[in-house]
């Protein structure tokens, strides 16, 4: 039976065709999603700058909760200097060397010289790590020197003896060149070099760094001196890395890879789920067309079982064929998509992109897997019934629905009910987050009962349409009430693609409308916006001298986690809370939030200021003590000094700009937010504002959403990952929309030909299929809408307070135009494509 069924593979080409496009495009979307799964769970990120060093001491930025063990500090955790002399006594360590970083950049003609990539600066000792060696001079050694790398040296045209301009620590200082040195290996990155005495000026955090390196003695073991180091520094919140991911030292942000585990995840999860529910109609679909055919196997004495066996073999070849040729492609685009997803800023550069053999393996059980499954149901009613019956079934096609898929249909209808539950009850920042599944279960539940609400609809729409399009209408209506599961094929992607393009196109444009909103608390300040080594003390002292500003602050933001009280909101977001940072005496100017109780310009020194709702939560009052982890793992006792309003979903803490520096990596603040003086001349204050900054290079004067970035930097790289699985998702239904369309219209070959036969034209045949397309992409269109406001309407709740959402309803018009083009195009191109052949030739295909 399996010779068999591979010998009428060539006579079925058409649904041969249709069946493995799905399948290959079904594995090859596993396969990409799985790559980037796959990247997130190994997490490797291997060293540049401190490649020469084979063990690498970080700090530890993971803290985990008990109901979040994965939660991660943002900020650089620093480590105490003074730990090297541990490690030193380590058997097996040939010496320990301190690594630290900072923003610093050669300054020529008031702006950064352009080597091409980051520049940073570090202390003398980290240049062995790579390793660095010196073509001239000599190394930093006293207070002004400076080691340009040759990259910084020729973008500033600088040689040993020159001084230059470097930009550093919010400001810009003069140094001496005392060397030049080249690096070792190929490093992506531009590397000043400092002296002992003034790297301890210029970090953030005089007696701590970043890194320590860590050299082994010749023929050490590094995994057992790995070990070794990890029993000795226990409890002193460090890590050892090894390998490759000894990256992490130099850049954490790295670490921050829940996001791309969960982009796998929903990529992987909801392409899956499109791909499975395609494959399946589409097979389904293909064996439609076949019936006629194994109904006279099972006349001439074919038994169920081998039925079965053909149909199964056959589907198995396609399948292992169509996934041997997606592993490339499926391959590539991971590798596409995920350098996307770093392009936009939602995983940090220097993540090792991985691709292995498991999620290939596993395309390939799905794929396997759900076309077997798919295809023993779409046989089934063919090798279980008699000769006789089997031959009526293939001439009137009678749809009788399964047991079990208005039980699947109705738990995913109580899912999609139960998530719009849960957001009405939830609070804290994830509260909308469960409201975007409610339409894609309801979807699901509604492509479980296809063909009955097929049935249904189409025969609701029959008298209406037989009254306004005549005899083509008629017939129209009469097909698509005698082929219920074909429209079913038509109605389910349609009403797929209309519902989850719409919900997650104005799920987005709303939270950034949140967004926007949120941030109207700033918005009447003029926004200066620093260079990357933020703005110096000084800076701020002068732009309060302008004329026209009535008042002047910092503006940091950072995320902690809140040890007391206990914190009902703990661990809903992987970050922490939001907190922001202000200068106490003008904080109420440039903070247009209202305090409900206490004072802004008591926030001076370990104090705090929280929202009333979260306090009340809390159990925290005026006067009381509270405990927070901050983002660099330091601890710190606050006072709670004032209570104060804010939008539901965007709570946060606001602590003293000063202490809220100390915790965070870069040590100074990128913003500086200036109420103007009322009546001020606008034009003249930010001219006045500019040139009060000049002497902080890459300064200028900012705009809301650069603020809006500051605070929520993921919204954007998350609207671009929702418009990738919108486009992927939309994409993928859309061929598979025209898939079964082709086949649909294929299997009417005969049918067209004999109502030529008969006196019809041309036209007539294409007026009828096209009332036919237009109405089965009307009804997935009506239901896609319908199932679109169980997500909009509690996510906009939750996020704005209106029942409506955030967006221009040109998203709407162009989503339904697309899938009203898809319904229509697919029906009438394979239409004409059939009628191009002679009638009595159609007439007489078997």
């Amino acid at each position: 039976m399996f010779l068999l069924a591979l010998r009428s593979l060539k006579y079925r080409w058409a649904a041969f065709a249709a069946t493995f496009i799905g399948m290959f495009l079904c594995s090859g979307i596993v396969i990409a999603s799985g790559g980037i799964l796959e990247t997130g769970l190994r997490d490797e990120a291997p060293a540049e700058r401190l490649q020469a060093t084979p063990i690498v001491i970080a700090g530890d930025t993971v803290y985990p909760l008990p109901n979040n063990p994965v939660a991660t500090l943002l900020e650089r955790v620093h480590i105490d200097e003074n730990l090297i002399a541990t490690i030193q006594t380590v058997p097996g360590v040939l010496k320990a060397l301190p690594d630290v970083s900072f923003p610093a950049a050669v300054v020529k003609d008031g702006a950064t010289v352009n080597t091409g990539v980051e520049s940073s600066g570090h202390g003398w000792s980290s240049a062995e790590m790579l390793p660095y060696a010196l073509s001239s001079g000599a190394a930093p050694q006293a207070p002004g020197d400076v080691v340009l790398d040759k990259r910084s040296a020729d973008a500033a045209g600088a040689t040993v003896g020159s001084e230059v301009k470097v930009a550093v620590r919010g400001t810009t200082e003069t140094f001496r060149v005392s060397g030049i040195a080249e690096p070792g290996a190929a490093v992506n990155q531009a590397g000043l070099f400092f002296s002992p005495a003034d790297v301890q000026r210029l970090i953030p955090d005089p007696g701590k760094v970043d890194n320590i390196g860590v050299f082994a003695t010749p023929g050490t073991d590094v995994a057992t001196l790995q070990q070794q180091l990890s029993t000795a520094l226990a409890g002193k919140g460090t890590k050892v890395l090894t390998g490759d991911i000894r990256g992490h030292g130099e850049k954490p942000k790295t670490l921050e890879v829940t996001d791309l585990l969960i982009i796998g995840v929903l990529i992987g999860g909801l392409s899956t789920l499109a791909g499975l529910m395609g494959v399946a109609s589409t097979l389904s679909l293909a064996f439609q067309q076949r019936q006629r055919e194994m109904a006279l196997l099972r006349s001439i004495g074919t038994t169920p079982r081998q039925l079965k066996r053909m149909i199964i073999g056959e589907t198995i070849f396609v399948s292992l064929i169509a996934t041997a040729l997606s592993i490339i492609p499926g391959v590539l685009f991971g590798e596409v998509l995920f350098n996307r997803i770093v392009d936009s800023g939602l995983v940090a550069e220097g993540l090792a992109f991985h691709q292995g053999p498991i999620p290939t393996i596993v395309a390939a059980l799905i794929s396997l897997i759900t076309s077997v499954g798919a295809a023993s149901i779409a046989g089934r009613r063919v090798t279980k019934a008699k000769a006789i019956e089997a031959l009526t079934d293939a001439e009137i096609q009678e749809y009788k629905p399964g047991k079990l898929r208005p039980i699947f249909a109705i738990v995913c209808f109580v899912i999609s009910g139960s998530l719009i539950y849960v957001v009405q009850l939830a609070n804290g920042p994830l509260k909308a987050s469960p409201a975007i599944f409610s339409c894609i279960f309801a979807g699901i539940g509604l492509a479980l009962l296809g063909p009955i609400v097929a049935k249904t609809t189409t025969r609701i729409l029959g008298p209406l349409v037989r009254r306004t399009t005549g005899i083509a209408g008629y017939l129209a209506s009469l097909n698509a009430q005698a082929r219920v599961t074909q429209v079913a094929a038509v109605i389910t992607p349609i009403m797929l693609v209309t519902g989850i393009a719409t919900a997650n196109l104005y799920a987005t444009t709303t939270e950034t409308a949140a967004t926007e909103t949120y941030t109207q608390e700033l918005a009447h300040n003029v926004i200066l916006q620093s260079g990357e080594s933020g703005f110096a003390p000084e800076v701020l002292d002068e732009i309060r001298k302008v004329n026209g500003v009535d008042g002047a602050s910092v503006f940091l933001t950072s995320a902690g986690f809140i040890e007391s009280p206990a914190d009902p909101w703990q661990g809903r977001d992987l970050g922490g809370s939001q907190i922001k940072g202000f200068n106490a005496d003008a904080a109420a100017k440039v903070y247009g939030t209202s305090v409900v109780e206490g004072s802004f310009s008591d926030l001076v020194g370990n104090t705090v200021a929280l929202t009333n709702t979260h306090a009340k939560d809390m159990g925290a009052k005026l006067g009381d003590t509270i405990s927070i982890r901050m983002g660099d793992r330091g601890k710190v006792d606050l006072k709670v000094v004032a209570l104060f309003t804010a939008k539901e979903s965007f709570e946060s803490i606001v602590m003293p700009a000063e202490t809220l520096e100390a915790h965070t990596t870069l040590g100074r603040a990128r913003f500086i937010l200036v109420n103007p003086a009322q009546g001020a001349d606008m034009g003249q204050l930010k001219a006045d504002l500019t040139t009060a900054m000049a002497t902080v290079p890459g300064a200028s004067i900012g705009d809301r959403k650069s603020l809006n970035g500051a605070f929520l930097h993921h919204l954007g790289a998350q609207a671009l990952v929702t418009l990738l699985m919108i486009a992927m998702l939309v994409g993928y239904i859309a061929i598979q929309v025209i898939n079964n369309l082709s086949l649909a219209i294929t299997k009417r070959r005969r049918e067209f030909g004999l109502q030529r036969l008969t006196g019809s034209t041309k036209d007539q045949v294409l007026r009828m299929t096209a009332i036919e397309g237009a109405q089965a992409g009307i009804i997935g269109i009506v239901l896609g809408t319908l199932i679109t406001p169980l997500t909009l309407v509690p996510f906009s709740l939750a996020r704005t307070g209106s029942p409506i959402p955030s967006g221009s309803p040109w998203m709407y018009i162009g989503v339904v135009l697309f899938a009203g083009l898809l319904a229509m195009g697919g029906t009438l191109l394979p239409t004409w494509l059939e009628l191009r052949k002679s009638p009595l030739e159609a007439s007489v295909v078997a």
